[in-house]
This record gives structure tokens, C-alpha cells and sequence, in this order.
């Protein structure tokens, strides 16, 4: 009778005592054939180890670098190390029939996020715009362009290295004659139209950016709004953070709530639909100048 392999937890508990085994973190993001793998620090003695073992019996696997503390900086990225396998810091990790090039030392980009995109996805309809704050190398606007009737997406985002795989990744896509990204801070990039649906997707910095949302929002359009909460208060907490960033002159009402994730034991990311009603005349400084895409 053949043997059944190892995998990848039992493997690595061959050679942690009880306690690693405890601090040991088995999960870990798969972008392509590379793993983002997390190493506690208690563990560092044996990160080599380790990921040559992932190697090992994960066939999918061709290369291994490790998360280096967290999302951070103007442009949240997450600093990533080379451990094992194929050196290589640039992968490509597809998605819903789409594919992503993607450095995660140099660009935000979460795998985890596919069931909340196509979420966000069956919410359109057919001829609507969208505007895309945050849009990183594309995962949001591509797999709009892609899977929806829209008419076409506004793709803004500031990090350089982002812009360069976003471009890229629009032509390896074929989505170029819908998807218009537009580079630079989302409070300075001029509006070209008011949209159907404003996504909202770096819940650490999405409330600080309401304002120019509103901007992009026509009256009647949805803002898919991401934010973290305390676990223990949930939509206690959303529904004062929002009436807390919604100016007071503009009108709207819940469209609706979910929990996207457990960020962690004490957080979870929630997004909320914002139903915009009503902006008020003349409180909602509007800039249509026309830019290059």
C-alpha cells in the first residue's frame, strides 16, 4: 500500500517541539506558484527550514518569501524576503479568469479579496460607470471590465511601482477600452464623470477620502465603503464611523452591511453600502477638468 505524503503541517511538526508547534503559523497566501508565508518570531531560527519543507509538499510551490512585518506607509506595502525555490520577487496570480502581475514587496495586493470582488462585481449593472479609489495593479477594475455590463471603470491610484503593473496587467487583460486608470492622489485627480458605484477598498484610509468620493458619486450612486471595527462592536462601530465622515448637508441611507473578514482576533473588515440621496446644492466642490488617462 503506498504511503500517503506528508503535508506541509505535518512535515513542519516533524521537527517543532509542542510549543513552536503552537506559536507555528501553517496558513499563507498563494499569488501564482509563490507563498507569502508569515514566520513568528520565535520561530525565525527555522523560517529556511520551513519554507524549504512548503517546497516540498506543496506541488503548486515553486518559491517561498516571507511577509516582513505589516502593511504600512503611504503606500501600504508590505515588505517582503526571499526564502527558498525560485528567486523571483514578481508573480503572477490570476483570479476569476483574470491574471495579476504582482511584486507584493513593491504593490498592495490581497488573493484573499476574489469573493469580495466578485461580490462587488454582481452589484452592477448594465451601462454603469465606476470609480475604483485605491485600484493598486488592477485586481477591482479588470475583473469589473471583465465579468460586468458596465460602460466603463475609472481606475485611480499614486504608487508608481502600482502604475506599472496596472498597465500592464490592463493589456494582458484586453480591458484597455473600458478600464481608464488615472494616476495620483485621489483628492487632487480631477472628476471626468459622477458614477453608479464608488469602491472604497483600503478600509485604514477609506474614511479620510469620503470627500472626494462624494465628488465621483452621482446622486442615487453607491459607495462600497471598507472599514475595521472591533470585533466585539461590529456595526455599532461602522454606523458611528459613518455618520461621523458623512457630512451633515448630504442625504443617504444603508444600501447594505457585510463582513468581509476576521482580520485578526480583535478585527474584523466590514463594507458598507452607502446609498447617496441627496448632495446638497453647491457644498460638494465638483473639478471636471479633463485629464489624460
Amino acid at each position: 500500500m503506498l504511503k500517503k505524503p506528508l503535508s506541509f503541517r505535518d512535515a513542519v511538526n516533524a521537527f517543532l517541539s509542542p510549543s513552536e508547534r503552537g506559536e507555528m503559523i501553517y496558513s499563507f497566501d498563494a499569488l501564482g506558484d509563490m507563498a507569502l508565508i508569515e514566520i513568528p518570531p520565535s520561530l525565525q531560527k527555522k523560517k529556511n527550514r520551513i519554507a524549504r519543507t512548503l517546497l516540498d509538499t506543496v506541488s503548486s510551490i515553486h518559491r517561498v518569501y516571507e511577509k516582513v512585518g505589516v502593511h504600512s506607509g503611504k503606500y501600504r506595502v508590505e515588505k517582503t524576503r526571499w526564502l527558498a525555490g525560485v528567486k523571483n520577487p514578481v508573480a503572477l496570480s490570476k483570479e476569476w479568469g483574470c491574471s495579476f502581475l504582482v511584486d507584493p514587496g513593491k504593490v498592495f495586493f490581497n488573493p484573499r479579496l476574489g469573493t469580495e470582488r466578485q461580490r462587488v462585481a454582481s452589484s452592477i449593472r448594465k451601462g454603469q460607470s465606476v470609480c475604483v479609489f485605491f485600484a493598486g495593479v488592477g485586481p477591482y477594475p479588470i475583473i469589473l471590465a471583465k465579468h460586468t455590463p458596465l460602460s466603463r471603470v475609472y481606475a485611480l491610484e499614486w504608487n508608481p511601482s502600482a502604475k506599472a503593473f496596472a498597465e500592464e496587467n490592463i493589456l494582458l487583460n484586453k480591458v484597455g477600452d473600458t478600464v481608464i486608470p488615472l494616476w495620483g492622489d485621489v483628492e487632487s485627480i480631477p472628476v471626468r464623470e459622477e458614477c453608479d458605484h464608488i469602491i472604497l477598498p483600503a478600509p485604514e484610509t477609506a474614511s479620510s477620502h469620503v470627500s472626494a468620493a462624494l465628488q465621483w458619486c452621482k446622486v442615487g450612486g453607491l459607495l462600497h465603503f471598507y472599514t475595521f471595527v472591533p470585533a466585539s462592536r461590529g456595526p455599532i462601530e461602522w454606523k458611528g464611523i459613518i455618520r461621523s465622515i458623512i457630512p451633515p448637508h448630504v442625504k443617504w441611507s444603508l444600501a447594505f452591511s457585510r463582513k468581509v473578514s476576521a482580520f485578526s482576533s480583535t478585527t474584523q473588515q466590514w463594507c458598507v453600502g452607502i446609498r447617496i440621496l441627496s448632495k446638497g446644492k453647491g457644498t460638494i466642490k465638483k473639478n471636471k477638468k479633463k485629464v489624460s488617462a
